[in-house]
Protein backbone atom coordinates (compact mmCIF):
# COMPACT_ATOMS: atom_id res chain seq x y z
CA UNK A 1 0.00 0.00 0.00
CA UNK A 2 1.34 2.66 -0.85
CA UNK A 3 1.72 5.80 1.86
CA UNK A 4 -0.52 8.84 0.96
CA UNK A 5 2.38 12.28 0.00
CA UNK A 6 1.16 13.97 2.86
CA UNK A 7 1.96 11.62 5.54
CA UNK A 8 5.44 11.11 3.30
CA UNK A 9 6.20 15.12 3.92
CA UNK A 10 5.31 15.01 7.48
CA UNK A 11 7.59 11.78 8.04
CA UNK A 12 10.24 13.16 6.38
CA UNK A 13 9.86 16.46 8.13
CA UNK A 14 10.24 14.90 11.47
CA UNK A 15 13.00 12.48 10.23
CA UNK A 16 14.82 16.14 9.76
CA UNK A 17 13.94 17.74 12.71
CA UNK A 18 15.37 14.61 14.38
CA UNK A 19 18.68 14.82 12.62
CA UNK A 20 19.44 18.06 13.30
CA UNK A 21 18.58 17.78 17.21
CA UNK A 22 20.35 15.20 17.71
CA UNK A 23 23.50 17.04 15.70
CA UNK A 24 23.10 19.95 18.36
CA UNK A 25 23.04 17.36 21.33
CA UNK A 26 26.25 16.03 20.27
CA UNK A 27 28.03 19.38 19.65
CA UNK A 28 26.58 20.24 22.84
CA UNK A 29 27.50 17.64 24.53
CA UNK A 30 31.28 17.34 22.75
CA UNK A 31 31.70 20.94 23.37
CA UNK A 32 30.63 20.63 26.88
CA UNK A 33 33.19 18.21 27.11
CA UNK A 34 35.97 19.42 25.78
CA UNK A 35 35.83 22.27 28.03
CA UNK A 36 35.60 19.65 31.16
CA UNK A 37 38.69 18.64 29.69
CA UNK A 38 40.28 21.44 29.22
CA UNK A 39 39.36 22.44 32.36
CA UNK A 40 41.03 19.38 34.42
CA UNK A 41 43.92 19.35 32.67
CA UNK A 42 44.37 23.34 33.15
CA UNK A 43 43.94 22.11 37.26
CA UNK A 44 46.44 18.77 36.68
CA UNK A 45 48.68 21.27 35.46
CA UNK A 46 48.71 23.68 38.21
CA UNK A 47 47.42 26.52 35.61
CA UNK A 48 43.75 26.59 37.41
CA UNK A 49 42.84 26.43 40.77
CA UNK A 50 39.53 25.70 42.27
CA UNK A 51 39.46 29.07 43.78
CA UNK A 52 39.48 30.12 40.30
CA UNK A 53 36.70 27.91 39.23
CA UNK A 54 34.34 29.37 41.20
CA UNK A 55 34.96 32.74 40.32
CA UNK A 56 31.65 32.35 38.30
CA UNK A 57 29.84 32.73 41.44
CA UNK A 58 28.24 36.21 42.30
CA UNK A 59 30.87 36.76 45.26
CA UNK A 60 33.92 35.33 46.60
CA UNK A 61 34.70 34.14 50.00
CA UNK A 62 36.30 37.75 50.95
CA UNK A 63 34.56 37.06 54.29
CA UNK A 64 36.77 34.42 55.19
CA UNK A 65 39.81 36.80 54.17
CA UNK A 66 38.20 39.64 56.18
CA UNK A 67 38.82 37.27 59.61
CA UNK A 68 41.83 35.92 58.35
CA UNK A 69 45.59 36.62 59.56
CA UNK A 70 46.85 39.39 57.46
CA UNK A 71 49.96 37.88 55.81
CA UNK A 72 52.50 39.66 53.32
CA UNK A 73 50.80 40.09 49.80
CA UNK A 74 52.13 38.16 47.15
CA UNK A 75 51.75 40.37 44.28
CA UNK A 76 53.31 43.62 43.24
CA UNK A 77 50.77 45.09 40.70
CA UNK A 78 50.67 48.49 42.19
CA UNK A 79 51.58 51.40 39.67
CA UNK A 80 52.80 55.52 39.87
CA UNK A 81 51.01 55.94 36.06
CA UNK A 82 47.71 54.25 36.73
CA UNK A 83 44.79 56.02 37.88
CA UNK A 84 44.18 56.46 41.99
CA UNK A 85 42.11 58.14 44.56
CA UNK A 86 43.65 58.72 48.24
CA UNK A 87 47.25 59.17 49.24
CA UNK A 88 49.97 57.43 48.17
CA UNK A 89 51.16 56.57 51.97
CA UNK A 90 47.86 55.43 52.81
CA UNK A 91 48.39 52.12 55.16
CA UNK A 92 46.56 49.75 52.84
CA UNK A 93 46.68 49.60 48.69
CA UNK A 94 43.96 48.29 46.55
CA UNK A 95 44.33 47.86 43.02
CA UNK A 96 41.53 46.77 41.21
CA UNK A 97 41.50 45.02 37.51
CA UNK A 98 38.33 45.74 36.19
CA UNK A 99 36.24 45.11 32.58
CA UNK A 100 34.24 48.53 31.69
CA UNK A 101 31.67 46.44 30.07
CA UNK A 102 31.59 43.74 33.15
CA UNK A 103 28.06 44.25 35.00
CA UNK A 104 30.03 42.84 38.21
CA UNK A 105 32.87 45.33 37.60
CA UNK A 106 29.66 48.12 37.05
CA UNK A 107 28.04 46.82 40.29
CA UNK A 108 31.35 47.05 41.80
CA UNK A 109 32.42 50.70 40.92
CA UNK A 110 29.67 51.78 43.06
CA UNK A 111 30.97 50.33 46.36
CA UNK A 112 34.64 51.13 45.27
CA UNK A 113 33.54 55.07 45.23
CA UNK A 114 31.54 54.35 48.70
CA UNK A 115 34.71 53.03 50.15
CA UNK A 116 37.20 55.77 49.21
CA UNK A 117 34.69 58.76 50.37
CA UNK A 118 34.42 57.02 53.63
CA UNK A 119 37.93 55.87 54.19
CA UNK A 120 39.73 58.81 52.44
CA UNK A 121 43.75 58.85 52.63
CA UNK A 122 43.82 55.82 54.55
CA UNK A 123 43.30 53.70 51.89
CA UNK A 124 44.74 54.09 48.26
CA UNK A 125 42.80 52.17 45.05
CA UNK A 126 44.34 52.31 42.05
CA UNK A 127 42.12 51.59 38.38
CA UNK A 128 43.32 48.95 36.17
CA UNK A 129 42.59 47.58 33.00
CA UNK A 130 41.59 44.31 32.21
CA UNK A 131 39.25 43.86 29.43
CA UNK A 132 37.80 40.79 28.14
CA UNK A 133 36.81 41.18 24.53
CA UNK A 134 35.64 37.78 24.03
CA UNK A 135 32.65 39.06 26.53
CA UNK A 136 33.10 42.83 26.24
CA UNK A 137 34.20 43.55 22.41
CA UNK A 138 33.63 47.41 23.63
CA UNK A 139 35.80 47.36 26.53
CA UNK A 140 38.91 48.03 24.75
CA UNK A 141 37.63 51.42 23.29
CA UNK A 142 35.92 52.38 26.40
CA UNK A 143 39.13 51.63 28.07
CA UNK A 144 41.03 53.53 26.03
CA UNK A 145 38.28 56.53 26.47
CA UNK A 146 38.77 56.24 30.00
CA UNK A 147 42.77 57.15 29.32
CA UNK A 148 42.03 59.62 27.25
CA UNK A 149 39.89 61.47 30.33
CA UNK A 150 42.39 60.63 32.50
CA UNK A 151 45.06 63.26 30.44
CA UNK A 152 42.88 66.05 30.71
CA UNK A 153 42.55 64.63 34.51
CA UNK A 154 38.97 63.37 34.17
CA UNK A 155 39.32 59.87 34.75
CA UNK A 156 37.15 59.16 37.86
CA UNK A 157 34.05 61.24 36.50
CA UNK A 158 34.49 59.49 33.13
CA UNK A 159 35.08 56.13 34.90
CA UNK A 160 31.27 56.42 36.55
CA UNK A 161 29.59 58.13 33.41
CA UNK A 162 31.37 54.31 31.43
CA UNK A 163 29.80 52.04 33.99
CA UNK A 164 26.43 54.52 34.81
CA UNK A 165 25.62 53.71 30.50
CA UNK A 166 27.68 50.42 30.03
CA UNK A 167 25.00 49.48 27.36
CA UNK A 168 26.13 52.26 25.27
CA UNK A 169 30.16 52.60 24.51
CA UNK A 170 29.86 53.81 20.97
CA UNK A 171 32.63 55.96 19.64
CA UNK A 172 29.77 58.77 19.09
CA UNK A 173 28.31 57.59 23.17
CA UNK A 174 32.19 57.97 24.17
CA UNK A 175 32.38 61.19 22.46
CA UNK A 176 29.57 62.92 23.92
CA UNK A 177 30.24 61.58 27.27
CA UNK A 178 33.68 63.86 27.26
CA UNK A 179 31.59 66.46 26.24
CA UNK A 180 28.83 66.20 29.01
CA UNK A 181 32.22 66.39 31.48
CA UNK A 182 33.29 69.73 29.71
CA UNK A 183 36.14 67.60 28.67
CA UNK A 184 37.98 69.43 25.65
CA UNK A 185 36.48 67.73 22.98
CA UNK A 186 39.13 68.06 20.05
CA UNK A 187 41.23 66.81 21.99
CA UNK A 188 39.68 63.99 23.25
CA UNK A 189 38.96 62.28 19.51
CA UNK A 190 42.15 63.10 18.82
CA UNK A 191 43.31 61.26 21.79
CA UNK A 192 40.71 58.29 20.72
CA UNK A 193 41.75 58.09 17.16
CA UNK A 194 45.19 57.66 17.86
CA UNK A 195 45.41 54.63 20.03
CA UNK A 196 47.99 55.92 21.91
CA UNK A 197 47.14 54.45 25.37
CA UNK A 198 47.09 51.17 23.85
CA UNK A 199 49.98 50.24 25.52
CA UNK A 200 48.85 51.41 28.77
CA UNK A 201 46.23 48.92 28.46
CA UNK A 202 47.97 45.80 27.23
CA UNK A 203 50.28 46.52 30.23
CA UNK A 204 47.29 46.41 32.59
CA UNK A 205 46.31 43.44 30.95
CA UNK A 206 49.88 41.62 30.93
CA UNK A 207 49.97 42.64 34.42
CA UNK A 208 46.94 40.81 35.63
CA UNK A 209 47.33 37.62 33.71
CA UNK A 210 50.87 37.31 35.51
CA UNK A 211 49.58 38.23 38.72
CA UNK A 212 46.92 35.49 38.25
CA UNK A 213 43.70 37.82 37.44
CA UNK A 214 40.88 35.46 35.15
CA UNK A 215 37.55 37.22 35.48
CA UNK A 216 36.41 41.10 36.81
CA UNK A 217 36.39 42.47 39.29
CA UNK A 218 39.64 41.45 40.63
CA UNK A 219 41.13 43.03 43.55
CA UNK A 220 44.49 43.17 45.32
CA UNK A 221 44.67 44.43 48.93
CA UNK A 222 48.68 44.87 49.80
CA UNK A 223 49.35 42.34 47.32
CA UNK A 224 46.55 39.57 48.45
CA UNK A 225 44.62 38.67 45.55
CA UNK A 226 40.95 38.55 46.07
CA UNK A 227 39.23 38.02 42.85
CA UNK A 228 35.28 38.47 42.07
CA UNK A 229 32.86 41.18 43.38
CA UNK A 230 33.22 42.12 47.05
CA UNK A 231 29.53 43.03 49.34
CA UNK A 232 29.94 46.09 50.51
CA UNK A 233 29.78 45.18 54.42
CA UNK A 234 32.76 42.74 53.68
CA UNK A 235 35.05 45.22 51.46
CA UNK A 236 34.17 47.57 54.42
CA UNK A 237 35.41 44.58 56.84
CA UNK A 238 38.59 43.81 54.81
CA UNK A 239 39.79 47.57 54.77
CA UNK A 240 39.14 47.74 58.56
CA UNK A 241 41.15 44.47 59.08
CA UNK A 242 44.06 44.98 56.54
CA UNK A 243 44.38 49.15 58.10
CA UNK A 244 44.38 48.18 61.93
CA UNK A 245 46.65 45.66 61.14
CA UNK A 246 49.15 47.87 59.37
Amino acid sequence: MAIPLEDHAIHSRRNAVAAVVTVLVLTLLSGFAWRVYHYASLIQSGELTEADLVFTQRYTASEAIASAPISEGEFDVVTSDDPSLGSENAALTIVEFADFGCPYSREESFVVRSMAALFGDRVRIVYRDFPILELHPEALVASEAAECAAEQGRFWEYHDKLYANQTDHSDDALIRYATELNLNAGEFKRCLSSNRNLREIDEDYADGVEAGVRGTPTFFFNGIRIPGAIPEDTFMKLIERFTVSS
